[in-house]
Order: structure tokens, then C-alpha cells, then sequence
């Protein structure tokens, strides 16, 4: 359950599984402040593993704050963090330090963590056929008890087509972003991942396949308020 909740957090939501961006800076996140979204997490089977809600902050400038609640699949809550999402020049991208400020806060007491790489970024104008940058980020974590290096890469990142997507909040008229994964953390793991993203909403589906094509993971949005 943790592993599946953990995958999706950190391939669904570092690598653009957001749901928050400012209305001036995005055509697809133009969510105000005190935003909510939910997002249901399903294993392979199509089982619920959890939950995960996600509410925005807005103050005005070029940064959003986004904290999400994650949830098992009985509802009851296992944590939460926050983070920043970016304005950028025609799009927006996720702050992969402030995001690990927070996880730095309640699991890394007295022990340096360093975060390289560059960002995944969405820009306004997407259209069918376009490739997309590749994003990417390091983490080196020093000091007692542990040492460890993790590394996430999204990469081979392509708008595939356009498609309609009914889930318990609504139809929505999405892109199809899909992208190849490699990640190590202890072990390596290569998938990839494919994302529906609609216009005004967010991402509103995604699916986690491995090497092998094979379904790991799903999530689908199944509440919209703002």
C-alpha cells in the first residue's frame, strides 16, 4: 500500500501530477485560492489503495503553495506535505527543493539533503506531436543513520493525441502526455507513465506502466472544487 501511494506521489505528482498553478501564469492549473482536488489511487486490479487530496494557496505572486493529504484506502490519513509550484515563461514547473523542504522536515532531522536537476515543466501551448523537455533530479541524503542516492528521470516526454475522459467528477477533454521513467532508490526501476491533462482542470488521469507494459498503478480524479 505504501509502495503504491509512494510510486504515484513521486511519478504522479514530481513528474506533473499537480493539480495547482496560478491564473495568470497557466492554461491548464488556473485553480484559485482554496482550491481542493482528490485524486483515487488504484493498483493493477483496479483495486483502491488510497487517496490522496490536495489543496491550493494562492498569495498573489509568482509561487502557489500546494499541500496534499494522503490517505489509505479505509481513509484514514498517513500524512501530508506541501510544496510550490512556479511561474514560468508560458507555463509552470514544480519546485523540487520546496517540495523536499517539507519531506527534509519530518524525516531528515540533522542530516543534509542535496536536490540537482532541473524541473518538469508544462507550458500553455501544448498541441498533438509536441516533444516536451525532459526533467530530471538527484537527491543525495548525508549523516547519521543513513546515506542514500536517489535519482528520478522523465524523459522521451510527447503530447500523444487528445482524448475524452469520463471519471467521477466529470468529462473532460484532456492531452495525452506520455513519457519513459527511470528511477533508483535502493533498486532501479523503468516504466512509463501516461497522463490526461485538460484545459481549466488539471490532470484528471494517469497510469504507471513497467518495462514490460504491464499496469502498475492508476490514478483518477474523483472530486473538483474551487
Amino acid at each position: 500500500m505504501k509502495n503504491i501511494i509512494s510510486a504515484v506521489l513521486i511519478i504522479g505528482l514530481i513528474c506533473g501530477q499537480t493539480l495547482i498553478a496560478q491564473t495568470d501564469c497557466s492554461k491548464y492549473y488556473p485553480v484559485s485560492d482554496g482550491a481542493k482536488f482528490e485524486h483515487t489511487l488504484y493498483g493493477s486490479r483496479m483495486n483502491k489503495e488510497g487517496k490522496v487530496v490536495y489543496s491550493v494557496t494562492d498569495d498573489g505572486g509568482d509561487r502557489v503553495l500546494y499541500t496534499m493529504e494522503m490517505f489509505d484506502k479505509n481513509d484514514v490519513q498517513l500524512g501530508d506535505s506541501s510544496y510550490g509550484m512556479q511561474c514560468e515563461e508560458n507555463g509552470v514547473s514544480i519546485d523540487f527543493k520546496s517540495l523536499m523542504g517539507s519531506a527534509r522536515a519530518s524525516h531528515f532531522d540533522n542530516m543534509e539533503v542535496d536536490i540537482t536537476g532541473n524541473n518538469i515543466y508544462i507550458p500553455n501551448d501544448l498541441s498533438v506531436g509536441q516533444t516536451l523537455p525532459d526533467a530530471e533530479m538527484e537527491i543525495a541524503i548525508t549523516g547519521a543513520p543513513i546515506a542514500m542516492k536517489s535519482f528520478m528521470r522523465m524523459y522521451n516526454r510527447t503530447v500523444e493525441g487528445k482524448e475524452s475522459v469520463t471519471t467521477p467528477a466529470g468529462t473532460f477533454e484532456c492531452f495525452v502526455i506520455s513519457y519513459d521513467t527511470d528511477m533508483r532508490m535502493g533498486i532501479k526501476s523503468t516504466g512509463k507513465t501516461k497522463q490526461w491533462l485538460a484545459e481549466h482542470i488539471g490532470m484528471v488521469k494517469t497510469e504507471d506502466y513497467n518495462k514490460k507494459g504491464k499496469l502498475r498503478s492508476m490514478s483518477l480524479l474523483t472530486s473538483y472544487e474551487r
